[in-house]
């Protein structure tokens, strides 16, 4: 497995240099007999995350005798500089899972290159010795729903996985189309606290995806997922998710987790002829 080095500052630069680049495109108009359509761009950053919206997600688990987990049991606190998100904030025998994202609804979202990111750090590092903090996941991701034509959701994600008992624990996997959807080894980050940075591009016209944690490029799959049960809208978002640790069978108490995001972006190129 490719080892994931703490690259910050580098990634970040490589990001914007990248970002810049693929901005240029909609304003430079070629020399040459065939000149390229112009493109729309639109931009979004933020230091936190407000505004974005807070959901349970469906890695849940309740212990016997456990309420199910509902939005009481997950939290997403913004400062300013950035933005904690809490997983199982009662310490209830659960596993909790807290979801915030940014939507984006237009149908033009289908024909538009998306490049997105955030960074990201664990404020403590999961560990077998126990605690009033655990984790099972930190996850990201990029996603376009197409719910007028294919019915499927199109893009890119990371799980860093950080249950401490696990035998990967500090592995990263990336999702794939595999089985309707499903996780595949991508790579490793040590579990730490230090800042990370994750950048995704996602091109429904083209089919590709991009996927960079720290500056190594994780090579993961344009990942095509169907979904039940969702709307008949064309949306995009950025998503970050955490999970806490998994309790057990008959847990009366476990802990929580926190993970903090702070710097995220969002560019979003429309051409309206191909490239």
């Amino acid at each position: 497995m490719e080892y994931l080095k703490t690259r910050t500052v580098t990634s970040r630069r490589r990001f914007l240099t990248t970002l810049a680049a693929g901005m240029a495109l909609g304003t430079v108009v070629s020399t040459g007999l065939a000149a390229p359509a112009l493109a729309t761009v639109a931009t979004e950053s933020g230091t936190d995350l407000t505004g974005w919206t807070t959901v349970v997600g469906d890695g849940v688990y309740a212990a016997a005798g456990q309420a199910p987990v509902s939005s009481a049991d997950i939290a997403v606190e913004n400062d300013g500089a950035d933005s904690r998100l809490r997983a199982n904030v009662l310490n209830r025998g659960v596993m909790a899972h807290v979801i915030s994202f940014k939507r984006v609804t237009d149908e033009s979202m289908m024909k538009t290159v998306h490049r997105a990111g955030f960074s990201f750090q664990l404020p403590y590092v999961p560990s077998t010795a126990g605690g009033s903090r655990n984790a099972q996941t930190v996850e990201g991701g990029l996603f376009v729903w197409d719910g007028v034509d294919t019915r499927v959701d199109h893009g890119t994600a990371f799980q860093w996985v950080l249950n401490p008992w696990q035998p990967n624990f500090g592995q990263i996997l990336v999702w794939t189309s595999a089985d309707g959807g499903s996780w595949a080894p991508g790579g490793y980050l040590e579990p730490d606290t230090a800042w990370h940075d994750v950048s995704f591009m996602v091109d429904p016209v083209k089919q590709k995806v991009q996927l960079i944690i720290d500056g190594v490029n994780l090579k993961a799959p344009y990942s095509q997922t169907p979904k039940d049960g969702w709307g008949t809208d064309v949306s995009a978002r950025l998503q970050v998710e955490a999970i806490s640790v998994f309790p057990g069978a008959n847990a009366t108490w476990a802990p929580q987790h926190e993970v903090l995001v702070r710097d995220w972006r969002w560019s979003r190129r429309a051409v309206k002829n191909e490239d």
